[in-house]
């Protein structure tokens, strides 16, 4: 096949366009010399064979029919669609018969008239069942929703309140919500099954529901209670008549229609076969010779097109799908999938291979201009990472002056103190031994307060000298850990503005292993972010709300949420583009921006953002094992 690497692929066409034409008229003439000799008889067959045809799509139809029309709602568009071509295919026949004389066809034309009518009561029956099962999904919707908001309401009444008669609303709201899903669920069963024993269970469990209702409505004594049994009473009234409604319609579909429709396509068929028959019993004997020659010439003409089609196709096929596989590599390295491109390899001479030389000079001198912009990329992204750390030093030293500002005042309290006592007031008497003793214990008892004091500053510097450092590898710390010791440094801020932290994590998280430092600088400019929204919308009560928990893929996600308000929408979807700022011209729009660099391409994971109903959520979600 390598030779016909040598040819454009313009002529491959042309050869491909000949070879086609050639065994076209090759079949032509042979046919045509045996078609004209039973042409009568050809027509005669095609008629039958267009009768059979119909009459097995009938039969291909109207299986379908009966396997969906048995009551099953998932089930019933397929059933009607069926039955529509089922009737498409019997009139099909109908038409044909039009073409064809003889006593044999009236059977069969009986049969199809008496098809009609049983059809349109069938489709009539199937549109009965679709709006009552749909009227079963609304009404049965509308009374899970009534009596749960009846249920929640009363359950907020009781936070409020303590009292006997709101629990007993309540138990029996619940009573009759979980009902509402019982019976739903006896009516999906019912409906796919048409047990008795099931509709049997449905009127206990529905009537016992009805009964619970009345006993909620007798201790009712508010308007929005009365009014919500009211709404299920309708609903509830309007879900039973549904459902026998529903059972009327599919007894008639399944004791009338559906045997009807078995049994007159029984009938086509059987008449189609019939004729069908009669016509091959008149053509075979004079066909036999010609069909023989036919299927000769036919098959060595065809072999011969589809051997060399294929070789001619397949040339052509592997050039493009060699060119297409290069453009595609090639992509994937622009979109930043893969860290090179390949040349395309094209073995041919064609104008494939010409496009693909201009192409692959072109990649080369591509993979040189992204690389460039790759590292210029690089030392911007770390450029912005070192002004975001500047922007937040200042912060924690603010920070540490505060941490540091009690320990120091106690300290000095101290050492005020222990002067005044010993050296001023002279309250020890150390000509005696009791004296010095007492001394004694009271220097080393402060002193060990002095030395705990200490301790708590130098732990300090410790905690903030360590954030400051820049993370070089990957280490295996908890998120727990991590989240309180990013509390501990943000501690002053929350407590001078009186927020609250409400945590959440699950138990048994395993390590993970990333950069600490880094994701403490991204927590901690989160945690800043719903600190500032909590105060410029003056929240009385501002609180973060901080939960981790064990995704189904294993990964662990981290929620930050406050209480403010949330972001507003026609700005959320820009909280993480570079320079965008909230807050005027005290902000440098970098602190999310380097946050989102961190968490997606530092540590292989995903932040984004969204609305509760308390405020602004933020998740990062991180793998629990990362290989360096």
């Amino acid at each position: 096949m390598n030779f016909l690497n040598k040819f454009s692929i313009k002529f491959k066409t042309y050869m491909l366009v000949g070879l086609s034409v050639l065994v076209a008229i090759t079949l032509s003439i042979v046919s045509n010399s045996g078609l004209n000799i039973i042409q009568s008889q050809i027509d005669e067959l095609i008629c039958a064979n267009n009768i059979e045809r119909y009459a097995y799509r009938a039969i291909l139809e109207d299986k379908n029919y009966l396997l969906n029309a048995n009551g099953s709602l998932v089930n019933r568009e397929y059933a009607k669609e069926a039955f529509i071509k089922s009737q498409r295919a019997v009139e099909n026949i109908y038409k044909t018969l039009d073409k064809m004389n003889g006593d044999s066809t009236k059977a069969i034309i009986n049969a199809i008239k008496e098809y009609d009518v049983n059809y349109k009561r069938g489709i009539y029956l199937l549109k009965g069942l679709d709006k009552e099962s749909k009227i079963l999904q609304k009404e049965g919707d509308n009374i899970t929703f009534e009596i749960q908001q009846y249920v929640e309401a009363k359950r907020a009444d009781i936070k409020l309140e303590l009292s006997q008669n709101t629990i007993e609303k309540i138990n029996t709201g619940s009573n009759i919500w979980h009902y509402t899903y019982v019976i739903r669920a006896d009516e999906k069963r019912y409906l796919l099954s048409q047990d008795a024993k099931l509709l049997n269970k449905f009127k206990q469990n529905y009537t016992f529901m009805m009964s619970e209702l009345e006993r909620l409505k007798t201790m009712s004594d508010t308007v929005f209670e009365h009014e919500k049994i009211a709404m299920f009473f309708a609903s509830a009234k309007n879900y039973e008549k549904a459902i026998y409604k529903w059972i009327e319609y599919n007894k008639e579909h399944v004791t009338v229609v559906i045997p009807n429709t078995n049994k007159l396509s029984s009938i086509i068929i059987q008449e189609s076969l019939s004729i069908r028959n009669n016509s091959l019993i008149d053509i075979y004997e004079k066909r036999e010779l010609i069909v023989g020659v036919l299927i000769v010439v036919t098959f060595l003409t065809v072999l011969f097109g589809i051997v060399f089609g294929a070789l001619i196709s397949r040339s052509i096929s592997k050039v493009i799908r060699n060119f297409q596989t290069g453009l595609l590599d090639f992509f994937s390295y622009l979109d930043l999938q893969k860290n090179s491109a390949k040349q395309i390899d094209v073995e041919s001479k064609d104008e494939i291979a010409v496009m693909a030389n201009v192409v692959n000079e072109n990649i080369v001198k591509i993979e040189e201009v992204m690389e460039n912009k790759l590292a210029q990329m690089k030392i911007k992204d770390e450029h912005m990472l070192n002004q975001s750390r500047l922007a937040q030093m200042g912060e924690m030293i603010s920070m540490i002056a505060h941490q540091w500002r009690q320990p120091l005042s106690v300290i000095s309290a101290i050492s005020i103190n222990m002067q005044i006592k010993i050296f001023e007031l002279r309250i020890y008497d150390l000509t005696t031994q009791k004296g010095r003793e007492e001394m004694e214990e009271y220097t080393l008892k402060n002193l060990y307060k002095i030395n705990e004091f200490v301790k708590h500053l130098s732990k300090t510097i410790d905690d903030f000298r360590n954030f400051f450092k820049p993370d070089k590898v990957r280490t295996s710390f908890s998120l727990p850990a991590l989240i309180e010791k990013t509390l501990n440094i943000g501690e002053h801020l929350l407590e001078t503005q009186r927020v609250e932290v409400i945590k959440n994590y699950d138990t048994d998280l395993s390590e993970i292993n990333s950069f600490e430092n880094e994701i403490m600088q991204v927590i901690l400019s989160i945690l800043n972010n719903g600190v500032d929204a909590l105060m410029q919308n003056n929240i009385k009560k501002p609180r973060i709300y901080i939960d981790i928990k064990e995704s189904k893929s294993g990964s662990q996600v981290i929620s930050i949420e406050d209480n403010a308000g949330g972001i507003p929408d026609e700005i959320i979807s820009k909280i993480f583009d570079q320079y965008f700022s909230t807050k005027d011209k005290n902000g440098t729009g970098l602190g999310l921006y380097i946050a989102q660099i961190i968490i997606t391409e530092h540590c292989d994971g995903a932040i984004s953002v969204q609305n509760t109903s308390r405020g602004a959520c933020f998740k990062i979600e991180l793998k629990n094992s990362t290989k360096n």
